[in-house]
């Protein structure tokens, strides 16, 4: 089951999550021997896009920890990230986990987990695969850090330097963040207007340290 496509590159099988961190930190691989020690087996029935599933009791799960690019905005790669979630989930039993001491829903009532499915004799953490092949950055909701995020952002810096995905064609450029934000920006973003030093940062830099592309001045990165 979750056969993976032979156009996405292959991963090595790593060591199970323990119960203590769901996620080990490790290793460049998204494929485990063992799915974490809890976790809720569910039939997907539709994918909406990169990051987004529907099951069969109808409710709708939001990939943790990532983001995808816009079908409906026509953002580059958004295509094909919505074909390798269909390619792993669709019509398929999948696995959740959550966030400990996290909330298990969003503000729109969207589930928000680890997608897990079987990848021959181990799983695949799908959240990490999609950052892995470059169709997914890093993103944490509400600026949280999570359990795997320095792996999430390992993999991301994995695949801007082997430029997978939309790293393919990824030209480096000068730009800016705020003291604490999470995200980075051009100068002229409307969400730097209130800031009056912002500090400068390239964008390789900013991705490696686990910052997310403003998606209102960068929406195609």
């Amino acid at each position: 089951m979750g056969c993976l496509p032979s156009k996405y590159k292959s991963e090595h099988l790593i060591s199970p999550p323990t119960q203590k961190h769901n996620i080990q930190q490790n290793s460049g691989s998204a494929i485990y021997n063992a799915l974490p020690s809890k976790y809720e087996k569910h039939h997907v029935i539709k994918v909406y896009d990169g990051d987004t599933l529907t099951l069969q009791d109808k409710r709708r799960v939001r990939f943790l920890g990532i983001d995808c690019p816009e079908l409906e905005e026509g953002q580059p790669f958004a295509k094909e990230a919505k074909e390798y979630a269909t390619a792993k989930c669709l019509g398929k039993d999948v696995y959740f986990s959550f966030e400990p001491g996290a909330d298990k829903t969003d503000k729109y009532g969207r589930l928000l987990a680890w997608i897990w499915i079987g990848q021959g004799a181990g799983y695949i953490n799908v959240n990490e695969a999609l950052v892995s092949q470059g169709l997914a950055s890093v993103y944490a909701p509400g600026g949280k850090k999570l359990q795997n995020w320095d792996k999430l952002v390992e993999l991301q810096k994995m695949a801007r330097h082997n430029k997978r995905g939309k790293w393919k064609t990824f030209k480096d450029f000068k730009a800016f963040r705020t003291k604490n934000g999470k995200a980075f920006h051009k100068r002229d973003c409307k969400h730097l207007s209130k800031s009056k030093y912002p500090q400068t940062i390239t964008a390789s830099k900013a991705t490696d340290q686990g910052l997310h592309p403003c998606r209102t001045c960068l929406p195609d990165l």
